[in-house]
């Protein structure tokens, strides 16, 4: 695989959080190599299978067995934000995790990176590399008197708000050659992974199957222009297949009062039940709509179609962002169906890039920073 070099790494930070006496976690022992007898292809845990606030794995340890404390993994992401694994002892007390946030040697490159722990550390190591080294110790963890560990991965233990830190717990990406504590855990797994998110293949982007669906809120978006008031979206696909809806403005369980839909290839626009336009679309290229106080403009390249907004229609249009019920919904609206499917590779509003993990609601089989190559001719779906 191809990995970049040291350099520009500069935009991420591994985070150890040791919170709630410090005294009570206790240092990691020394890390002897990685076996050498790894198998080419070895089994990969997906982390994005939830909202973060789910785990995917849940191990129990009795540490007055655990002899050496061991632990190493290897990480690959593209998501800049969320918790790779959370522990405790006892939750109200002693609990630790590791998160990425921030700022430091960057790791949502897509390249696999080892972290292990060596002796009091637990360091992460970028193509071979020691780039960070964080350091915690009270007393020995092996052989300690302390009551039974759980490592839950991909996840919290607990709700987002006990947590004293602004976080984005999900993360999208992809574990694999973890040893935990150097002894196998009882393992719950809670999801299946989505098919092929942890493939050699797979690429940056937003990945949404059929029937997905994210919702926002309009009140937590970039708000439009004043004067003159203008809303624009920009957003590009990598690859679609299918057909229904692409994205619509308006109000759950209420009909849309902007809508997209892909049919044949082509896009179909809509204001309101009567105004419809068409524009051909094509993959990679960006897609651009701007909402005025007279029209609705869709542009690809070249090519363009307007729509006259009615007086009637802009009014309700409007009263969308100044109540909570407005919505922006990428992918079908919740309880429709839909045969669409599409990576998207960037959303802006207003200039702005959008995070689908800071979303009001989302599915859960949604890749949110991964895609995959392509989709099965017949069956939709990725590989």
């Amino acid at each position: 695989e191809s990995c970049p070099t040291m350099e520009g790494l500069c935009s991420l930070t591994l985070m150890l959080l040791l919170l709630w006496p410090p005294e009570t976690w206790e240092g990691l022992a020394s890390q002897p190599p990685l076996p050498t007898k790894i198998s080419r292809d070895p089994a990969v845990l997906h982390l994005g299978s939830g909202t973060g606030l789910e785990p995917i794995t849940i191990m129990t340890f009795d540490l007055t067995k655990v002899t050496r404390a061991i632990s190493s993994f290897d990480l690959r992401t593209w998501d800049p934000e969320g918790v790779i694994f959370y522990g405790d002892t006892n939750p109200k007390d002693d609990w630790f995790m590791l998160v990425l946030r921030g700022a430091g040697p960057r790791l949502d490159d897509g390249c696999w990176h080892q972290v292990n722990n060596q002796e009091d550390s637990v360091i992460l190591e970028v193509d071979g590399d020691e780039v960070l080294r964080l350091s915690q110790v009270s007393r020995p963890l092996a052989g300690t008197a302390l009551p039974t560990m759980r490592i839950a991965v991909g996840g919290l233990l607990f709700p987002l708000t006990d947590l004293r830190l602004l976080l984005i717990p999900a993360l999208d990406g992809c574990l694999r050659r973890d040893i935990w504590l150097n002894q196998p855990g009882n393992t719950a797994p809670f999801s299946h992974p989505p098919q092929g998110a942890c493939n050699p293949e797979a690429q940056p982007g937003t990945f949404l199957p059929p029937g997905a669906h994210t919702v926002f809120s309009l009140q937590d978006l970039p708000q439009p222009d004043v004067d003159p008031w203008a809303f624009s979206l920009e957003l590009r696909l990598q690859f679609f297949r299918g057909s229904g809806c692409l994205l619509t403005l308006g109000i759950l369980a209420n009909q849309s009062l902007l809508s997209l839909d892909l049919q044949d290839q082509y896009l179909d626009s809509g204001c309101g039940p009567l105004e419809k336009g068409s524009l051909p679309l094509s993959p990679g290229r960006l897609l651009q709509l701007e909402l005025g106080l007279t029209r609705v403009t869709l542009s690809q390249g070249p090519q363009e179609v307007a729509l006259i907004v009615p007086p009637v229609l802009l009014i309700s249009l409007l009263d969308l962002w100044t109540q909570p019920k407005g919505n922006l919904i990428l992918g079908v609206a919740p309880g429709e169906a839909s045969s669409v499917s599409f990576c998207l590779d960037g959303l802006r509003v207003q200039g702005k890039e959008l995070d689908v993990d800071q979303a009001l609601s989302r599915s859960k089989n949604i890749w949110t920073h991964s895609c995959p190559r392509s989709l099965n001719n017949s069956t939709n779906t990725p590989h």
